[in-house]
């Protein structure tokens, strides 16, 4: 179950691994549709990019 880290400090559990748009469209349906890519761990990575453990 991977906890996301936000920039502010808030927190998302999802309870498998999600893609980097999957946490985009929790965040709102505007962030979804403007996603190309996300800052994991401090690397770029696509938006179809999967995060299967703890991450900023």
């Amino acid at each position: 179950m991977p906890v996301i880290t936000l920039p502010d400090g808030s927190e998302r559990q999802f309870d498998s691994s999600v893609s980097v748009m999957d946490v985009a469209a929790d965040i709102g349906p505007g962030l979804a549709k403007a996603t190309l890519a996300g800052d994991v761990n401090g690397r770029l990575v696509d938006a179809s990019y999967e995060i299967d453990s703890d991450a900023q």
